[in-house]
């Protein structure tokens, strides 16, 4: 390789080195820390405090980050556009938001429906429960596709290489089992765990498919494990699936393009 070739990768790789350690720091902020200050920050990236301000800088001159004190940042108003492009283009149709609310009125725990983002799930779309204590998620973040009902349903029919990947990322994840746990579901129609994501907390899920049958999605109800009794699993699984099967035959519109 010659010496240009050498620079020119070296380039590249410090180019998405920036681009992850970037949207890395982005990822601090949350509903429960919607500002962070510089040495958070720097903390819990690991970063020398050096490369957390020049990031912070960059992000600032383009929006992305807003400081509000000397040393406090959030989210900058850059993000908006973005926001309502996402909105728009991952809402799903109204249909779908009406089979979620009559599965909240018959069940009264949380509705999710859930798409698989590469080695992820994530919700699209919640319509919460009616319950004072009630699980509840943040709707657009990635969460485990190795625990929970969702991610079971969801890992129904996908290549090989999506267990590949997983292994490969989560190393304590018995992979044989959990390709066994995965068949059984596809088998029944349905997942059921109890606490496998958060303790303390349950999941009823069932797979919403396209037109040509891939599943596309998971449609699940959850709450406090100590609702899910055996009683309770029974009255949900008809709900949730019935529901799924209603989503499967209207379409969740156009977001389907993305699935």
């Amino acid at each position: 390789m010659s010496t240009h070739d050498k620079t020119s990768t070296s380039a590249r790789t410090d180019g998405v080195r920036s681009v992850t350690r970037a949207a890395e720091l982005l990822q601090l902020f949350d509903a429960h820390h919607p500002t962070r200050t510089l040495r958070e920050l720097t903390e819990l990236t690991g970063l020398p405090k050096t490369t957390v301000v020049r990031l912070l800088t960059t992000l600032t001159s383009l929006g992305l980050v807003a400081s509000t004190g000397e040393t406090v940042y959030s989210p900058g108003a850059g993000f908006l556009r973005w926001v309502r492009l996402s909105q728009s283009l991952w809402e799903v149709n109204a249909e779908t938001r009406a089979v979620m609310r009559d599965l909240v009125d018959e069940c009264g725990e949380t509705a999710n429906l859930y798409v698989r983002q590469d080695t992820h799930r994530v919700c699209i779309a919640q319509e919460e429960g009616t319950a004072t204590v009630r699980s509840v998620v943040e709707v657009g973040v990635a969460m485990p596709l190795t625990a929970g009902a969702a991610s079971k349903v969801l890992l129904g029919g996908v290549p090989a290489s999506v267990f590949d990947d997983l292994a490969a990322k989560e190393a304590q994840v018995d992979i044989e089992a959990l390709k066994g746990q995965v068949a059984a579901v596809s088998e029944t129609g349905y997942a059921v765990t109890h606490g496998e994501r958060e303790f303390g907390a349950s999941s009823v899920a069932a797979p919403v498919r396209s037109k040509d049958g891939r599943i596309i999605a998971a449609l699940s109800a959850s709450g406090p494990t100590s609702r899910f009794t055996a009683e309770r699993v029974g009255d949900y699984l008809p709900a949730v699936t019935r529901a799924a099967a209603q989503i499967t035959n209207s379409g969740l519109g156009t977001v389907e393009a993305f699935l």
